[in-house]
């Protein structure tokens, strides 16, 4: 093998090796044109059809000349008043073999063609439209199937996500049938370097044919050489006639001209690789998603302190009477997904979901690690269950005492977490001070309901970085977004006094509570705002005084510590509610 990288890009290896129907995301109709350097360009083209398990053998038949480019799926009325529906594929103009999951609209020369993705494929896979892509929002909103547009707005290329697209051919009995075309091209001043330069590449197989050529053309792109001109025209047109009919074309009122150039000046070469090429896509074993068939896959999770393990559909019963440990990793986890949300039930128990319509009941322990009826975790679908397996641990201190006693005892725990109480208590203090002094005390934020979501224990779920992060974005909705302009007016202090948004509300507060007790009130909320740049500008010193202010427990864990500072932000805002509702 020759080590020439401009030849070898001629030749496509890297392409050739790797069929269409491996990749991840397979394309349905694509017609791209891409330009790397002025005189040096790619096409690439790809034409399908999905073709029914029964007319396999003559799909095997179909190439780029029946399911290319110059094939439009789209609708046609015979004239023998037969109707060939957009997704319907006929081949040789009779038998409907197959599906088009791509069709083609046609308007008018004043608008561009418009390529539509065939809405069974869409709903089947329950998808909706976000922008240029499907998404599903049964798995996290993931983008499965996509569209791409030229500068011009042109459709270059559907593509959809493998594992989905053959979901959905497994369901309806189908196989895609993949014709592509590839052309990479490029102007050059020499083309001695090329090994088949003078003696083309021409291979053929079953489902592949490559070649490559080399031509001679001038500056302007023309065949270099010698070039003949003919021209043909009518003899008999007279101008005297109101209302000319003519007839065909003969030897007697036709006259021709021919006449031969030679095109010169500078010498250039146009070097092609092309390839044809035809695949399926087959489909898959079983449809989990369209057709609701078990899963093959199973997962494993560990049940016991020695590492024993049960597979998911041994704890797919409701009744199975145990729980499962995993690391408190997994609700960030699941959080990065759209569609995600975290609630609180109790002090230490939650529900905590990443898509819309499966939300899972969990507890706290005593270690910081969170518990889970293992039933509500082998019920959920694969790809949530596989988010989950990944942080299952062996169980580590006891199952959720609050869990238990809501899922066992049927006494579910009087308490409230912290959580579900911070931006409740944001939005009465507004309500009150703009009763009482015409304003709210907390500015609108554009990024409240963003920063509102990561404010949770499970922020800090190893390191201290976390925890100085939560502090961050809670001192951003506390003393980053007091109104002090309000304050300054409310408690009118000296001019001279360069006083912060909490130290204003501590003057607030001692207008009616003294000077200590005000102090006291604001303490959780100062040692938050000071670990606020913790990570970047305070000393281990200082960060360990805002420890002290917050009533931080520095050898617990991370998330009992978060949990800690998140009590003393409500304490702090339900004592100054409590005292404006005075």
């Amino acid at each position: 093998m020759h080590n020439n990288p401009v030849q070898l890009w001629f030749e496509m290896p890297e392409i050739r090796r790797k069929p269409i129907a491996n990749g991840v995301w397979i394309p349905l109709r694509q017609s791209e044109t891409i330009s790397y350097a002025e005189n040096q360009e790619e096409v690439i083209c790809v034409g399908t059809v999905a073709i029914a398990n029964e007319h396999l053998d003559i799909g095997n038949k179909l190439d780029w000349d029946d399911i290319g480019l110059i094939h439009d799926p789209e609708p046609y009325a015979f004239s023998d008043g037969r109707y060939k529906p957009a997704d319907v594929y006929l081949h040789n103009e009779k038998d409907a073999i197959g599906v088009e999951l791509v069709l083609k609209q046609h308007v008018n020369s004043a608008h561009k063609s418009i390529w539509r993705v065939n809405q069974d494929l869409i709903m089947a896979l329950g998808l909706i439209e976000d922008g240029d892509a499907w998404v599903r929002p049964d798995e996290g909103y993931i983008d499965v199937i996509r569209c791409r547009h030229d500068s011009e707005g042109q459709f270059v290329a559907i593509e959809i996500r493998a594992e989905f697209l053959r979901d959905y051919l497994s369901a309806r009995g189908l196989a895609l049938r993949i014709a592509s075309y590839r052309q990479r091209m490029a102007k050059v001043d020499d083309s001695t370097y090329l090994e088949w330069s003078a003696t083309p590449i021409e291979i053929n197989t079953e489902n592949e044919r490559f070649s490559t050529r080399v031509f001679e053309i001038d500056a302007d792109g023309g065949l270099f050489g010698s070039v003949a001109v003919m021209k043909v025209w009518r003899t008999d047109v007279d101008d005297n006639e109101d209302v000319p009919v003519f007839g065909d074309e003969t030897d007697q009122n036709t006259a021709y001209e021919s006449h031969r150039y030679e095109r010169t000046g500078p010498k250039l070469f146009r070097v092609e690789g092309e390839l044809w090429r035809t695949e399926w896509v087959e489909p898959a074993t079983i449809s989990e998603r369209v057709r609701r068939d078990k899963p093959t896959e199973e997962f494993f999770y560990l049940v016991g302190a020695a590492g024993e393990k049960l597979p998911s559909s041994a704890l797919n019963n409701e009744d199975v009477g145990r729980w499962l440990w995993f690391r408190p990793q997994v609700v960030e986890t699941l959080l990065e997904h759209k569609g995600s949300d975290l609630g609180w039930y109790t002090f230490d128990t939650g529900m905590v979901k990443c898509s819309p319509d499966y939300g899972t009941h969990f507890g706290v322990n005593k270690v910081g690690l969170i518990n889970v009826y293992a039933y509500d975790i082998a019920k959920l679908p694969q790809w949530q269950q596989r988010l989950w397996v990944g942080h299952n641990v062996a169980p580590d201190g006891q199952v959720s005492s609050e869990l238990l006693d809501s899922q066992m005892r049927a006494n579910p725990a009087a308490t409230r977490a912290p959580e579900a109480d911070f931006e409740k208590l944001l939005n009465m203090l507004n309500q009150i001070f703009i009763k009482r002094y015409g304003g709210a005390l907390f500015r609108s934020h554009d990024s409240k309901a963003e920063i509102q979501s990561r404010i949770h224990r499970f922020r800090a779920t190893s390191s201290k970085a976390g925890l100085l992060e939560l502090a961050k974005d809670i001192a951003r909705l506390t003393a980053d977004s007091i109104d002090e302009s309000l304050l300054r007016e409310i408690v009118k202090p000296d001019k001279d006094q360069k006083l912060g948004t909490l130290k204003l509300m501590e003057r607030l507060l001692a207008m009616s509570e003294g000077d200590e007790v005000a102090k006291g009130i604001m303490t959780s909320l100062v040692g938050i705002y000071d670990l606020r740049l913790g990570d970047a500008h305070l000393p281990s010193s200082k960060i360990n005084e805002a420890y002290m202010l917050l009533k931080i427990d520095v050898n617990s864990h991370p998330i009992s510590q978060a949990t800690q500072m998140l009590t003393q932000a409500v304490n702090s805002l339900h004592e100054i509610l409590r005292v404006l509702s005075k």
